[in-house]
């Protein structure tokens, strides 16, 4: 067999001979099989960096709500709170797996506090420990036997809170004091102050900043009639009233209170359940 035989020289160089070719072949593969290493790699430093968020996250909300959830913790379990919902508080640093807290998943800030039946004695409650939960969309407060709030540190202080659009304050003491206080929270949607001591007229003038207002639970109070003046705005917005249970102590329901509901312009949803209509209100009625 003869010696083996080369393609002659070209003017652009010498052809490639296939032991040439081979290493060229071997050459880009290795470029290759780095690239897809370095792809690998950051793949894996942005898994780990996903991974550090969630852990960040899991390590509780913000360090202020935190230490303003257990200043409350103390407000409410001194001297007559019943605790039983502030066992998990403190015990876990992830601050929204505590017992009526809920969180946002993304920014860790608390979303809704739900402080239910917590006290047994009457008292005055210091709203302004609220005001660190930027992001508060609903306070439950019912059943705390709260008479009012702690001169100058009532929910007015709360108007900062753009987010806050649900307040439950039923079965507490609250009297018509409170309207005032609450006239300055113009983001509220609902409104809930059932069964307090909220008697007699009831000035809407002192509501009418809650443009935003959608329903209002006033049941089991011992309201006559809603008063308007002649400019005022009447809740534009408000399209439910719960009116239920308003006959206490062997009263009727007043015929004023229901005629004051005209009042109201885009009324859809009336609650009237419970109530005792006397023979005068069906014949007024008529």
């Amino acid at each position: 067999m003869g010696p083996p035989h080369f393609e002659p020289a070209t003017r652009n160089g010498p052809l490639r001979s296939p032991i040439n070719a081979m290493r060229g072949y071997n050459y880009f593969r290795a470029e290759a099989v780095v690239v897809q290493m370095e792809i690998r790699r950051l793949s894996l430093v942005v898994v780990v960096i996903g991974m550090l968020n969630v852990l960040l996250l899991s390590e509780g909300c913000l360090e202020e709500e935190r230490i303003a959830l257990l200043q409350i913790k103390t407000s409410f379990d001194y001297p007559n709170g019943t605790s039983s919902q502030y066992y998990s508080w403190g015990k876990d640093a992830n601050c929204c797996n505590w017992e009526g807290v809920f969180c946002n998943a993304t920014t860790g800030r608390v979303l809704q506090i739900d402080l239910l039946y917590e006290r047994l004695a009457d008292w005055y409650l210091n709203a302004t420990l609220f005001l660190p939960f930027q992001e508060l969309n609903s306070l439950e407060l019912s059943g705390n036997n709260i008479l009012g709030c702690v001169e100058n540190e009532g929910f007015e202080r709360l108007s900062k809170l753009d987010n806050l659009e649900t307040l439950y304050l039923s079965y507490n003491k609250f009297n018509n004091s409170i309207l005032a206080s609450l006239s300055a929270l113009s983001s509220l949607k609902s409104l809930d102050l059932s069964n307090n001591r909220l008697k007699g007229s009831i000035n809407i003038e002192e509501l009418d900043a809650l443009i935003n207002l959608q329903v209002v639970a006033l049941s089991g109070n011992e309201i006559d009639k809603f008063v308007f003046l002649e400019d005022s705005r009447g809740f534009p917005n408000l399209s439910g009233i719960y009116l239920n249970n308003m006959t206490t102590n062997g009263r009727g329901i007043p015929f004023s209170l229901l005629q004051s509901l005209e009042k109201f312009p885009n009324l859809r949803s009336l609650a009237l359940g419970w109530n005792h209509f006397d023979e005068t209100i069906l014949a007024q009625g008529d």
